[in-house]
């Protein structure tokens, strides 16, 4: 008798403890599901404002209308979960590529960390120049002219200027993501020094003689970067969609020449190594796969890529219909009972 009260008493606490495991496992998966992005393959930043005294309810609905989220629902959920509050007023740069915990931390602390700044990937000057100005950590004027200043777009580590851009347009994409440490006394001329010094810190002789090799001077090279980023946010496909790229080029199915004068944004450290070190491989066409899950996938058949292409819209056309119907069935369900739409008898 003795054993079994002791068998009982021990599976007491492992029960508990177990369902505990279980629930957390669930609150997990469901914050998992609930951040999913909106859409991986849309990569492009677009202005998303939050007023003053917003609240949570306010720019989850918001944020469902311009479709950089799923669902404001499941968004207010998550920010309750995830003890959301104190939203920056401002313009902030956000694409539907980002999960919703992304967009949730975006929105409450900005560019501002404990330290500094951070520079995200994927913006360009201007995004940049306006989120540091609402953040209160450099005016967007003086920082759009310290940009354009003809002493500062003169160093070294730009390179040539073979594209005769101007202004802004000759440090595009120069300004390495990523975490910044500001002295008291740093001024915009100083925040961007600071950048261009990241870069080419990062951007060494080695990066540089690989760019030789592969017959693409540094700015080029950052095109296909920023071409990259603006294609993937997910890590693996980077090199990949990279070797596309050079395949083409190599093949002459397109000319360097025909490629952007200039950086689409700012590319990650990762867009860039990839556009190093493409993969290996004998694909020239990639397409957004039909799970719609940002994922791409690889041929070298035009024929099959066309065939993906349109399996690939199919599903865009298919999901905006469900969409159409589930939001219409949401609208039906909080209409009054009895009430009529207009213009029905």
């Amino acid at each position: 008798m003795k054993e079994e009260k002791s068998i009982k008493r021990f599976h007491r606490p492992l029960t508990i403890i177990t369902v505990l495991i279980i629930l957390a496992a669930l609150i997990l998966w469901s914050v998992y599901m609930m951040s999913k992005p909106y859409d991986r393959t849309r990569t492009t930043y677009a202005d998303f404002v939050v007023e003053e005294n917003d609240g949570l309810s306010d720019i989850a609905e918001r944020l469902d209308e311009q479709k950089f989220i799923k669902s404001a629902s499941r968004f207010e959920l998550l920010g309750k979960l995830t003890l959301a509050k104190d939203f920056k007023p401002g313009t902030y740069y956000i694409s539907p590529s980002m999960d919703s915990l992304s967009i949730l931390q975006t929105l409450q602390s900005g560019l501002t960390t404990s330290k500094g700044f951070t520079v995200p990937p994927g913006y360009t000057i201007s995004q940049l120049a306006t989120a540091l100005d609402r953040d209160g950590l450099a005016d967007k004027e003086k920082f759009l002219e310290a940009a354009a200043d003809p002493d500062l777009t003169q160093l070294e580590v730009l390179g040539e200027n073979e594209e005769g851009l101007t202004g802004t347009d000759l440090i595009e994409g120069f300004l390495l993501p990523g975490e910044y440490t500001l002295s008291a006394d740093a001024d915009e001329t100083m925040m961007i020094i600071m950048m261009l010094d990241a870069f080419g810190n990062f951007y060494d002789e080695d990066c540089s003689a690989r760019a030789d090799e592969l017959g693409i001077t540094t700015r080029q090279l950052l095109v296909m970067a920023s071409m990259i980023e603006k294609e993937t946010s997910i890590d693996k496909e980077r090199a990949e969609i990279s070797g596309v790229i050079h395949n083409q080029i190599n093949m002459e199915l397109i000319n360097v020449d025909d490629l952007p004068d200039k950086p689409l944004c700012s590319p990650s450290r990762e867009s860039i190594m990839a556009a190093l070190y493409p993969e290996e491989h004998e694909y020239t066409y990639y397409v957004l796969n039909s799970t719609l899950d940002g994922t791409h996938r690889f041929t070298a058949d035009e024929n099959e890529y066309n065939s993906w292409v349109e399996e690939y819209e199919n599903a865009v056309k298919a999901e905006a219909e469900e969409a159409e119907e589930s939001e219409e069935a949401e609208e039906a369900e909080e209409a009054p009972d009895g009430t009529e739409s207009e213009g029905e008898g």
